[in-house]
C-alpha cells in the first residue's frame, strides 16, 4: 500500500511527564456560570457542531490553559501573547488588567475565555477525544470530508 491510498496510521501515545502539584479538581463557581454561558454563546460541538441536549450535553474544555497546569504557568508571556490576539479573541478581551497570576483561577475557569465547547465524544472518546489523540489528528475530525472514515469509532459528520 502506498501513501497515495487511504491507509492506516497506528499511533501508541505513552506521556512520562510530571505535573506541578494542584489542588483536587472542583467545579468552581465561575466555571459552572462560566460554562452556561459558554454553551449559551457556542451552542454546539466546536468539532462536529453538535447541539446541547439534555441526551447528550456538551462539555466545557479548559484551552488553551490546562487547569491542572495554572500554578505553573509563565503568566506574563501567556498574557503578552494573549492581548496581541495569539489565543483569539476571548482571551485577548479577558481584563488582563485586574488578573493576579496568585489566583490564575480568574481566567482558567472562565469557560468564556478559556474554555471550547465539545461533544463527549470528542472531548474523552477514544480515538476522537482532544484528551486522548494527538492534536493534530483531533482537530482534523473538524475539517475531514462529511462521512470520512477516521477510525474504528469514528466516521466524520458535521451537524452543522
Amino acid at each position: 500500500m502506498t501513501v497515495e491510498q487511504t491507509h492506516e496510521e497506528k499511533e501508541t501515545l505513552a506521556v512520562d511527564v510530571l505535573l506541578p502539584g494542584h489542588a483536587p479538581r472542583a467545579a468552581t463557581p465561575l466555571f459552572e456560570r462560566t460554562r452556561k454561558a459558554l454553551i449559551a454563546r457556542d451552542r454546539v460541538c466546536w468539532i462536529c457542531g453538535c447541539p446541547d441536549t439534555h441526551d447528550a450535553p456538551l462539555q466545557a474544555h479548559h484551552y488553551p490553559v490546562e487547569r491542572s497546569l495554572a500554578t505553573a504557568w509563565n503568566w506574563n508571556r501567556f498574557a503578552r501573547d494573549a492581548k496581541a490576539g495569539a489565543w483569539g479573541p476571548h482571551a485577548q478581551a479577558f481584563d488582563w488588567g485586574v488578573f493576579s497570576a496568585a489566583d490564575p483561577y480568574t481566567f482558567v475557569d472562565d469557560m468564556t475565555v478559556n474554555g471550547m465547547l465539545l461533544c463527549a465524544a470528542h472531548h474523552i472518546g477514544k480515538d476522537e477525544g482532544i484528551h486522548a489523540m494527538p492534536f493534530p489528528l483531533w482537530v482534523w475530525q473538524r475539517y475531514a470530508p462529511e462521512g470520512y472514515k477516521l477510525s474504528d469509532v469514528e466516521i466524520v459528520h458535521h451537524a452543522t
